[in-house]
């Protein structure tokens, strides 16, 4: 759930975080290895970091402790002391199973645990009476203790103030309740009925139903009055609704969808953004100097004319990309796909302000298309969605022997799936799984957001199989000028301009290869075990206007990525292809999430 912010914080010209926003700081793993990285956030079990522009979240247990400690300063989080709190503990469910697992914080209804570097959050209910009285007694042992006299009025417990119900009261804001023996807990009021109270916690990353007759009087009495004001909020959002049916529009076209738009508040606030979507309840935005965030903005917080144009952008993208738009259902090898618009013949599509991502039905590939307005920010030399785009494929390959020679370099056929997840907009992580025509099985994962691109899998021969299969990941470019068998280098030259892969040697430096030196001469000079493997490659230039397209593994232990050419062709513009496995042979089957390949798209200057 994208988490709503206030609107005087999206559209002041304030652009500091903190004091710390902009420092960079030394983190160190149990390895001994250290990045220079921003910190971003932290909680008791994990640090998040912008490292060259990307965000990565780490957890504590993997760093050294000066580096936990670090996280712990600039988190603000009180970092539990004594084997009371952080030794290992026994957790027993009650079904009798028992983990032992190391205690990290509780609140009134769960218990967060580390297992064997693993983090699982348990809900009390599901455990034996002994170890909720353990979660609530490590939960007072790693407590803060308050100055004397800071008990607050109405509940038990020490410096923390339950939320008066006949205060001043936020839909939007968390509250803390009390659990009628008085224990806090923090959440935003979603819902309740006769019988349960739910409540979205961690920022809306997780949602809690509370029995009322676990509730405080206090805080039933709050839930009534935040229920009042969510039936007063859903009235007035339905009368905006129908107001907004019969205002006069401005007329936009399908391009004004990734276009940036000045938008005003209704406090005559402005910024530059770009629509990503609205509802009946929030208008979504991305703002221009943070692409890799959305934000949600009640319609409310803007003017009537920038009401008008959210509008028009929603009716737009909702004719173009329908609420209920038709299936095309799986069959054999093929998964189910959007029968109709953009993305027909795609299975789960990933939209952004910097591109559009989409899986296809043969469930190998994963087409990229940037979304770039040029080399500018009004320019028309960018890449745009319905050009040919970037392609990303799982590669089951294998030798066929048959003829000793001659031998076949094949691809496996995906004949069957059993997980093969619905048509979908808004997913994040997708896991295919199923069968290949040799009775062999494969795995295939991928993790796309606004951050980035994610990908790893696995796979598994038949016993007895006469070829093995191998598992790798690939990057390929599309060839950016088509006619160029017909074109002089003179013609050539105003397309390609400035495009080139970048390469990043084990060893060696990093090297640029010229999208208009013939692929015969950078293999002469870039020849040989010191240019290839390589750590990782970028791509920009004038065919990927304002983009870079960075390719990296999570972690090139083990694995080997090289560069070379992507289809038949003379020069790199035709194509240039990235290629990603382990480097083992007795890993063939294998590409580990830990060590999976990342494709980073940002925007240049």
């Amino acid at each position: 759930m994208m988490k709503t912010i206030f609107l005087l914080f999206i559209f002041s010209t304030l652009t500091a975080i903190g004091q710390d926003a902009g420092t960079l700081h030394p983190w160190t793993d149990l390895k001994g290895r250290t990045l220079q990285a921003k910190f971003l956030k932290a909680d008791a079990a994990s640090v998040t970091i912008d490292w060259n522009g990307q965000v990565f979240t780490l957890p504590l247990n993997t760093l050294k402790p000066e580096s936990q400690a670090l996280a712990a300063k600039l988190g603000g989080v009180s970092k539990p002391s004594g084997p009371a709190v952080t030794g290992i503990h026994p957790w027993t469910d009650l079904k009798g199973r028992t983990l032992q697992a190391r205690f990290l914080k509780a609140d009134a209804t769960s218990v967060t645990i580390n297992w064997n570097g693993q983090v699982f959050t348990l809900p009390l209910n599901t455990l034996q009476p002994q170890s909720q009285k353990l979660a609530a007694k490590l939960r007072a042992a790693a407590r803060p203790k308050p100055p004397a006299g800071s008990t607050s009025p109405g509940t038990s417990s020490p410096g923390i103030e339950a939320t008066d119900p006949d205060g001043e009261l936020d839909l939007s804001a968390e509250q803390v309740w009390t659990s009628s023996d008085g224990n806090p807990l923090k959440g935003r009021f979603v819902e309740v009925n006769d019988a349960n109270l739910t409540l979205s916690t961690l920022g809306g990353r997780r949602e809690v139903i509370v029995p009322l007759s676990r509730l405080s009087e206090t805080s039933q009495y709050l839930a009534k009055k935040l229920k009042a004001l969510a039936d007063a909020e859903a009235k007035k959002l339905a009368a905006l609704a129908k107001a907004r049916s019969k205002m006069k529009l401005p007329k936009v076209t399908e391009a004004d969808l990734d276009k940036e738009h000045d938008w005003n508040s209704s406090e005559n606030r402005a910024i530059k953004a770009i629509f990503v979507d609205a509802n009946d309840e929030y208008v979504t935005i991305f703002l221009s100097n943070n692409p890799t965030r959305t934000f949600e903005l009640p319609w409310s917080k803007f003017n009537p004319t920038s009401q008008a144009l959210a509008e028009a952008l929603r009716r737009k993208k909702e004719e173009i990309m329908p609420k209920n738009p038709k299936i095309i259902p799986a069959k054999g090898g093929r998964m189910a796909a959007y029968g109709s618009g953009r993305f027909r013949g795609y299975n789960s599509v990933f939209q952004s302000v910097l591109y559009d991502v989409a899986l296809h039905q043969n469930g190998n590939v994963v087409h990229l298309w940037l979304k770039s307005p040029g080399s500018s920010r009004n320019a028309t030399d960018g890449k745009r969605a319905n050009e040919k785009p970037i392609a990303i494929h799982f590669s089951s390959h294998y030798y066929d022997r048959t003829d000793p020679k001659r031998t076949r370099h094949r691809y496996r056929k995906i004949v069957a799936y059993d997980v093969s997840p619905e048509p979908s907009m808004d997913r994040e992580v997708t896991t295919l799984s199923g069968t290949f025509d040799n009775n062999g099985t494969f795995e295939y994962e991928m993790e796309i957001n606004h951050r980035g691109l994610g990908f790893w899998g696995k796979l598994k021969d038949p016993e007895g199989e006469e070829w093995p299969t191998r598992l790798s990941i690939g990057v390929r470019t599309p060839n950016v000028a088509p006619e160029a068998i017909n074109m002089s280098m003179e013609q050539i030259m105003p397309i390609i301009g400035d495009g080139a892969l970048y390469i990043d040697p084990i060893e060696e430096k990093r090297a640029k290869l010229p999208f208009t030196e013939k692929w015969d001469d950078l293999f002469r000079k870039f020849k040989g075990s010191a240019w290839n493997p390589i750590k990782s490659a970028e791509l920009m230039g004038k065919p990927f206007g304002s983009h870079k397209i960075k390719v990296t593994p999570t972690n090139t232990k083990g694995m080997y990525m090289a560069w070379g050419k992507g289809y038949s062709g003379v020069f790199p513009f035709q194509s240039v292809h990235i290629g990603y496995r382990s480097e083992d042979d007795k890993y063939r089957d294998v590409i580990p999430k830990n060590r999976r390949l990342n494709v980073f798209v940002t925007r240049g200057k």
